[in-house]
């Protein structure tokens, strides 16, 4: 036994010599016993403190062409021991081209890619190829009108703020607190909240003097504007019937502003609630599809079912479906929807405004509107108009446009730049100052209201100049 054991060491401890693959002798005639598996489980092994063979897995794949034609068709290749967890794939015969790319040119037959130019304009933009959405940056800024607006800074009212409504008599606007404007006095009753960033607000009650805020984290306040303090509202997260209504993204809508209108709230999930008795009730409005935008000046919304996008009116509950352009806007991350009478706006931030004076059946681009950030729906000296804020992001300008549906046309009535002296403030630091976050138009004064990085802004028809 020990000269057994002596021999086998000895034979471990020499180096294993490999037929030289240059060798032009007959390798299957001198080596008949050689047996492939069985050697590399015995060159896998480490004894001692000697290193383990590595093979040259470049010499195993090319092995066909050493042995030649000793390899008849059925062979598929070397038989590995598994125990080396090394699976040699069936493919190492010669590949016969059939499959694969080879070393040829590749031919394409064009034919058989679809053909991109050939959309019916059953969807898509195809069929409107007159109509061009535009982006901000290439479209020239609109020429100023014959008669600008005139722009009056507010005292008190230089934070940045983000809710605006406007009632029959009162404007109230809101950053952490609620500035309460009462009819055209320009000096306005500060209302405490909670302390908290407030991002809407509406006036309800017989007369318009109550305001309803929602907060940043998604909670409502009621408070009268002589009240003593604030009403935090809870009855609202049952009929939403989501865990995270407490921190839900809310919104009003529908008709405010107006005496008997509906007021709607709307969580940005999709959810929407009708209010009623000043915020003392809330009913859950059951649709077919989420909503994804609320016209503030009636109860029109944007909804979307599946890859359809309908503008639904609760009030006749006619609905249109959107194609075209006016689909593309509504499929955006956050949608502006406006109404003037039958007239309707959609806006997206970067595209250009779409109007449409025939329900949503059809919308007409406007030139010079890219880029808007707010838009608003007004009756102005008897015919339906847009307002839309048009932001500027390299110059940090806003520019006010006044669209007039029925020409599918805007005029520039004001714009809003940094002042020279200004005081700091994060939106002058974020280089947003003058973007605008609202807009509301009071017809009890045909004033046009902003709220922004600037805080609050009015805007008031100039008066023509008299030649003499």
């Amino acid at each position: 036994m020990g000269t057994a054991l002596e021999e086998e060491e000895g034979y471990l401890d020499s180096p294993v010599e490999l037929d030289s693959l240059d060798d032009d002798g007959n390798d299957d005639a001198e080596s008949p016993d050689l047996q492939v598996g069985e050697e590399i489980d015995l060159l896998s092994e480490t004894v001692g403190d000697n290193e383990p063979i590595e093979l040259d897995l470049g010499t195993l794949v090319g092995a066909e062409s050493i042995f030649g034609d000793s390899l008849d068709d059925n062979d598929a290749g070397f038989e590995v021991d598994p125990a080396l967890g090394l699976a040699l794939p069936d493919a190492l015969a010669p590949d016969d081209g059939a499959e694969g790319l080879d070393d040829h040119d590749i031919t394409v037959d064009e034919s058989k890619f679809p053909g991109l130019d050939m959309d019916d304009g059953s969807e898509g933009i195809a069929a409107e190829h007159a109509i061009s959405l535009g982006t901000a940056s290439d479209e020239a800024p609109l020429a100023m009108a014959s008669v600008p607006w005139l722009v009056s800074a507010l005292p008190a009212s230089l934070e940045a703020s983000v809710a605006l409504a406007c009632g029959a008599g009162d404007v109230v606007a809101g950053s952490s607190d609620l500035l309460w404007f009462r009819g055209d006095s320009p000096t306005p009753l500060r209302v405490a909240i909670d302390g908290s960033a407030l991002t809407d607000v509406a006036l309800l009650g017989a007369a318009l003097d109550v305001a309803l805020a929602c907060t940043a984290s998604g909670q409502v306040f009621r408070r009268a504007r002589f009240a003593s303090q604030a009403e935090q509202l809870t009855r609202f997260r049952e009929p939403l019937r989501s865990a995270s209504a407490s921190r839900a993204q809310l919104a009003f809508g529908g008709a405010l502003g107006t005496l008997g209108g509906r007021c709607l709230l709307w969580a940005r999930d999709g959810a929407l609630l009708e209010l009623f008795d000043a915020g003392d009730r809330f009913e859950r409005v059951e649709l077919d599809g989420k909503v994804s935008a609320v016209a503030r000046e009636s109860a029109t919304v944007l909804l979307a079912r599946g890859r359809q996008r309908l503008l639904l009116s609760l009030e006749n509950h006619s609905s249109e479906a959107l194609s075209g352009p006016a689909l593309l806007v509504a499929e955006g991350s956050a949608p502006f929807l406006a109404t003037a009478g039958s007239a309707i706006a959609l806006a997206e931030p970067g595209r250009a405004l779409l109007v449409s004076t025939d329900r949503g059946k059809s919308f007409r681009r406007v030139a010079g509107s890219a880029g808007a950030t707010a838009i608003a729906g007004a009756e102005v000296s008897g015919s339906a108009r847009f307002f839309a804020a048009v932001y500027r992001e390299t110059t940090d300008r806003t520019e006010i446009l006044l669209v007039d549906p029925e020409l599918a046309e805007a005029v520039c009535i004001a714009r809003l730049d940094v002042p020279r002296e200004h005081s700091p403030s994060d939106a002058i630091d974020r280089g947003e100052w003058a973007k605008v976050a609202r807009l509301s138009f009071h017809s009890a004064t045909g004033r046009l209201w902003a709220t922004g990085g600037f805080g609050v802004l009015g805007f008031a028809p100039g008066e023509p100049v008299q030649s003499p």
